[in-house]
């Protein structure tokens, strides 16, 4: 078998595999398949199956190659980390793909090794010739007391210095406000990397804003972009969407809201969703974009964010989310999202409508338009106030393949139950929840 398929089948193949567990059992078959599956394992070793994690092991696997000299110039007596003394099999540094910083740093922070350290590292990524393909960068140093926050800092710097490491990205997450300014980031990146095609941001002062927006314009091919806890700044780098309207297939805005019990992050701007019309504009020339997400925004329901209600005529996803049992969404759009759907009655395929109010809400037109105008419809999740809006879903539920309603507590359980008595269970899916 090894004779007759060459590495890059096995690579296929092993990428196919469903957990790392089989993948650490590839690396006992012999030394051809540990070749094949070790890069694997080693691309994105601070995620295992799609969990983000520190590994202190990780680290100091990468210190054993670094030279004693470098060790010893620094001031240390004897190298730390792994011993040097047998070369790995490997080069494991230069597998290295996907990297999340805040867990580097973590492991790093873990080991407490010195702000001289954590440069080496940086450093040896270099010398290695690691090209990331995805980089994020977020909550950083969000959970770690002022004396570590200030080695972060530190560090970082020299990071940016590394410019050949950020040449390949093609996802770039930067959400979230930083105790520093993120400026020279932005423009290494924008110098050196013009192919992402998944970009995550946020903003907080006018001088970050106009870093991104040339970022933002450095790159070829953009297809999502998703704006986090920014304010009235943000309206910089949106406007350079223009020049990757062609290419903008999705559109998130998040987080952007007063409730401190929304968030977990250490350093966050409150204040609700500010766009210019400006950026508006430019967002509704975005023509090709299929799918729209708003996560906790307050301020939607502002005129200047109307323009939008006819800009997507293309839809196939639209997400709206707000709250959780105990906090209550007070300004639904309930204009916005009708109009929204309408636009893309013909081509949307998934509606995602979560939020909580502690008013009942006249959503019936709403409902109405999903059940009569939106004719591809495959899933649907939606709060219902009323049995009469639960029966306007019961007649579209041919065409649904899964169903989630939150139900208000002045809808009969069992009555909404006998509604959907008769839907077989193996054509959809339904769940039912009731507050």
């Amino acid at each position: 078998m090894n004779q007759i398929f060459a590495s890059e089948y096995f690579d296929t193949i092993f990428r196919y595999l469903p957990t790392y567990k089989d993948l650490h059992s590839c690396l006992l078959v012999n030394k051809r398949w540990a070749s094949c599956a070790i890069p694997i394992l080693w691309e994105a070793p601070f995620r295992v199956n799609d969990k983000y994690i520190s590994s202190p092991k990780v680290i100091q696997t990468y210190l054993a190659f670094i030279p004693d000299s470098t060790f010893h110039k620094l001031g240390y007596n004897k190298r730390i980390g792994l011993s040097n003394s047998r070369p790995p099999f490997f080069n494991y540094p230069s597998f290295l793909k996907e990297l999340t910083y805040d867990q580097f740093l973590n492991a790093v922070i873990a080991i407490d090794f010195s702000e001289d350290i954590i440069i080496e590292l940086f450093k040896l990524l270099a010398k290695n010739d690691v090209r990331l393909r995805r980089l994020e960068i977020y909550n950083c140093l969000n959970n770690y007391p002022e004396n570590l926050n200030r080695k972060g800092h530190l560090v970082l710097p020299h990071f940016y210095e590394c410019t050949s490491v950020f040449s390949m990205l093609t996802y770039f997450n930067c959400s979230y406000r930083w105790p520093v300014q993120r400026i020279q980031l932005f423009n290494v990146i924008a110098k050196y990397c013009h192919n992402i095609k998944i970009l995550k941001v946020s903003i907080y002062d006018k001088n970050e804003g106009i870093a991104l927006e040339g970022l933002i314009r450095s790159q070829r091919n953009l297809k999502k972009f998703s704006l986090v806890n920014s304010n009235n700044f943000a309206s910089f780098p949106i406007q350079a969407l223009l020049n990757q309207k062609h290419s903008l297939g999705s559109l998130a805005l998040e987080d952007m809201h007063h409730s401190p019990r929304l968030n977990s992050a250490k350093f966050f701007n409150y204040g609700i969703c500010q766009l210019n019309s400006s950026a508006i504009d430019v967002l509704a020339q975005c023509k090709n974009v299929n799918k729209v997400k708003f996560k906790h925004c307050e301020g939607l329901n502002s005129s200047v964010f109307f323009p939008l209600a006819n800009a997507f005529s293309n839809l196939t996803s639209l997400e709206y989310s707000y709250g959780t049992y105990d906090i209550y969404d007070s300004a639904t759009p309930i204009r916005l999202l009708s109009d929204i759907i309408m636009t893309s009655c013909n081509t949307l395929k998934r509606i995602a409508l979560d939020w909580y109010s502690e008013a009942k809400l006249d959503i019936t037109q709403l409902v109405e338009i999903i059940t009569q105008q939106v004719t591809k419809l495959e899933y649907l999740k939606i709060p219902l106030y009323t049995l009469e809006q639960l029966a306007l879903i019961h007649r579209t539920h041919n065409q649904l393949r899964k169903l989630e309603i939150n139900m208000n507590r002045e809808i009969n359980f069992y009555s909404a139950l006998y509604l959907f008595a008769n839907v077989p269970l193996k054509n959809l899916w339904f769940y039912f929840l009731q507050n």
